[in-house]
């Protein structure tokens, strides 16, 4: 990251007039987003394909009016791609000569080489005049939609943020200070150091919860019954198999190198921890136990 004397921000930035956005897609995280911007002073639009998300959002006072399509020009200092990851290129694309010279633009993907591949490639040919900070909310649940929003959403959980090695430290700060505001901490990665280590703690958890959801439904002698008897362990690990099908569908296909890397680690321990019990080595199991404790410190 590079400081620049040159740097052009637009004047919401510069404190010359109140700050306004736009959010792309008013999801969970969109509509999180929108929510937090406006408690924090913002000006805030929307565009999303269904009118009754854009009504709601206006109701509750989060945004001040929105658009089912994107409109020819953007008056706006900051644009959140709220998409879905199919959807990311194309409304990257949609903002080349959109919005004002000197915007910032962010994403909040759950796999980052796709987009600043595409942002970098931008920068090179010099197809756009935005500054792009790809970033990505460790944080959600498994329900979706606008519905489910919360301007709390982002407090006390990383947010990580992947800038280019030459996007100018003056515009990494300003979204720093954003999210911080939001009560997020922040966290910076690089695009593959992003991808590989999100399989783990989050894209992989989501597939165990469906293997273990589908596997005991195997061991049911009758349909469901195993599940009668799940008390709050197997509800806490199982929960996020919840999610949306669609959605992890994309996640798991487009990181699928990272996440066969990931269940490679994770066969190995378990196949470790079954032969623990196969040959009764209970002194083995207990010290697994005392590692993970000592591992889980690091959560904070």
């Amino acid at each position: 990251m590079l400081d620049s004397p040159e740097v052009i921000l637009t004047p919401g930035w510069s404190g010359l007039r109140i700050p306004k956005a736009c959010i792309f897609g008013l999801g969970l995280i969109g509509g999180s987003w929108a929510g937090a911007l406006h408690q924090i002073g913002w000006e805030v639009f929307a565009v999303d394909p269904e009118e009754a998300s854009i009504d709601e959002a206006v109701r509750r006072g989060w945004i001040q009016a929105g658009w089912t399509e994107m409109p020819h020009f953007l008056e706006v200092d900051l644009i959140v791609l709220a998409l879905p990851l199919q959807e990311l290129a194309k409304g990257y694309d949609q903002l080349v000569g959109r919005i004002p010279k000197g915007a910032v633009v962010t994403d909040v993907g759950s796999i980052k080489m796709e987009i600043c591949h595409k942002s970098r490639i931008s920068a090179q040919t010099g197809s756009c005049d935005f500054h792009f900070v790809a970033g990505h909310p460790m944080t959600g649940s498994e329900q979706s939609g606008f519905g489910v929003a919360d301007p709390g959403l982002f407090k006390g959980y990383p947010y990580v943020l992947t800038p280019e090695v030459d996007c100018p430290q003056q515009v990494v700060q300003k979204l720093v200070g954003i999210v911080q505001q939001f009560g997020a901490k922040v966290v910076f990665r690089e695009p593959r150091e992003h991808d590989a280590e999100v399989a783990m703690v989050s894209h992989i958890p989501h597939l165990l919860a469906v293997a273990l959801t589908l596997a005991t439904q195997d061991a049911s002698k009758e349909q469901g019954s195993a599940l009668e008897l799940a008390g709050r362990s197997f509800r806490d690990l199982t929960r996020i198999a919840d999610s949306s099908p669609e959605m992890w569908k994309e996640v798991l296909l487009r990181n699928a190198p990272a996440i066969l890397d990931g269940l490679t680690l994770w066969e190995k321990r378990i196949i470790e921890l079954r032969e623990c019990i196969q040959q009764g080595a209970g002194e083995d199991i207990a010290e697994a136990f005392r590692k993970a404790h000592e591992v889980r410190k690091f959560i904070n």
